[in-house]
């Protein structure tokens, strides 16, 4: 009896548990069965829906031109470029273009003249606007793009003079362009407006006003440097010219600046700027960031480097600052920088890749978004006058007064030695020379003047 009686309790137990999850959204053993199986068929419909999709999608692909891009925009610049090719890529269904870091210009440059002799070199390459004429000068590398321009009406004309420089396999022959200028840039002035508000003066026109400024703040203990430089040649073709005067000569192969005086002359003027701690040129490692940081920390009332360090400026500066012309010694005078676009005479798809070319330059999610979100320069009067650049500087005046400044562009250097990259390190070695060690700007010069026409002659 007692042993019935447990059993039908328990039993009574289990059903009253049962009803009990049922009624708290349990599930019976066969409920619990039935939906098993049933998400078992969904996952199998899923499944196949997936691997049908993956079918479409893989066919679809195989039926579109396929244009491979290699680059050297890394973090956010990168992650901006691969926005920016995801954009044309859905914006159209036959073409899709293949984005691929490869390092700096040079390593992407060594890449590609490996990849072309064992051919399969990619459609377009990124390269830095001083690097072109190491491609340039070797036949057969570089596709002419004036004829797809014309087809689709775009001109040379249409690209901001500054910018195009050197971007020729002859400059004087005016049916050829083998790049695209795409991330540009010249060098600014930053300047720290409370400092100078503090100071009681105006934004220097001159060296000789920025020199005053600067020893002023020195003495009152306000900074350690005038401006800070980075260590870099390209300031060296900016200081000369702004002595009015060439670096070379008409034909390219000799230092016009050493033999006329005003190139020793302007590097005179800016070693004495070194000496009375007005300037501070940059170390050979991290210069810029090291530059930029003694800005950024007050140690320096100014700072000249690319309008490219615009972005990182703005987020940072805890103080009020201006984007200025840089100073001149007789003239205003900037050289040109950034990046190019350049499609190779090996592509397999040229017509693909013109395609996404001229919708580069020509749509405002292209170049235009490039440059606003960067702090690059507009490279022509059509992206200039883009929804996404107006936006820019109507949000950051400063933009646009470093677009102004274009006037003064002068890529003279370029012009008459499109293998002025050959003689960086020389340059570079003058510099650290002048600057760091103090040693005689003449004797140095004409060491510089002594070694670069050897290296341009070689390369007749």
């Amino acid at each position: 009896m007692k042993k019935g009686l447990k059993k039908a309790a328990v039993l009574a137990m289990a059903a009253a548990m049962a009803a009990g999850l049922t009624a708290c959204g349990g599930e019976t053993a066969a409920t619990t069965a039935a939906k098993t199986e049933d998400a078992a068929k969904a996952e199998t419909t899923a499944a196949a829906k997936t691997e049908e999709a993956k079918k479409e999608e893989a066919a679809s692909t195989s039926d579109k031109a396929e244009v491979t891009f290699w680059h050297s925009m890394s973090g956010k610049n990168g992650d901006l470029l691969n926005s920016i090719v995801e954009t044309y890529n859905t914006s159209q269904d036959k073409i899709k273009v293949v984005a691929e870091y490869q390092g700096n210009y040079y390593d992407a440059i060594a890449k590609a003249q490996t990849a072309i002799s064992a051919g399969n070199s990619p459609d377009i390459l990124q390269t830095g606007s001083g690097q072109v004429s190491i491609l340039a000068k070797e036949e057969g590398i570089l596709e002419n793009l004036v004829p797809y321009m014309e087809k689709s009406g775009m001109k040379v004309s249409d690209f901001n003079p500054t910018f195009i420089t050197g971007m020729s396999l002859d400059p004087t022959v005016a049916d050829q362009l083998v790049a695209f200028p795409m991330g540009c840039s010249t060098p600014v002035l930053f300047c720290n407006m409370d400092l100078l508000e503090e100071a009681g003066a105006e934004v220097p026109v001159t060296w000789t006003d920025l020199s005053d400024i600067s020893k002023k703040l020195i003495d009152e203990g306000k900074v350690e440097y005038g401006f800070t430089i980075p260590h870099d040649p390209w300031y060296f073709w900016m200081f000369v010219a702004q002595n009015d005067t060439k670096v070379f000569s008409e034909d390219g192969l000799k230092l016009a600046c050493v033999d006329d005086g005003n190139g020793v002359d302007a590097m005179q003027k800016v070693q004495q700027m070194c000496k009375d701690k007005v300037m501070y040129f940059g170390p050979v490692t991290d210069s810029d960031s090291t530059c930029r940081g003694m800005f950024l920390e007050g140690k320096s009332a100014f700072y000249v480097s690319s309008i490219a360090n615009l972005g990182n400026v703005d987020s940072n500066a805890k103080f009020q600052y201006s984007v200025q012309y840089v100073p001149k010694f007789k003239v205003n005078a900037v050289p040109s920088g950034g990046n190019t676009l350049t499609m190779l005479a090996s592509a397999k798809n040229k017509d693909a890749a013109w395609d996404f070319l001229y919708w580069l330059y020509n749509d405002n999610a292209g170049v235009a978004t490039f440059a606003a979100e960067t702090g690059y320069l507009p490279c022509s009067t059509k992206i200039s006058e883009m929804p996404v650049i107006k936006e820019k500087w109507a949000q950051n005046p400063n933009c646009e007064i470093a677009y102004n400044q274009l006037e003064y562009g002068n890529n003279d250097h370029m012009v008459m030695q499109p293998n002025n990259g050959d003689i960086a390190n020389n340059v570079a070695a003058m510099m650290e020379a002048c600057f760091y060690d103090y040693e005689d700007v003449t004797e140095q010069m004409n060491i510089l003047k002594e070694e670069a026409e050897d290296i341009l002659a070689d390369l007749q």
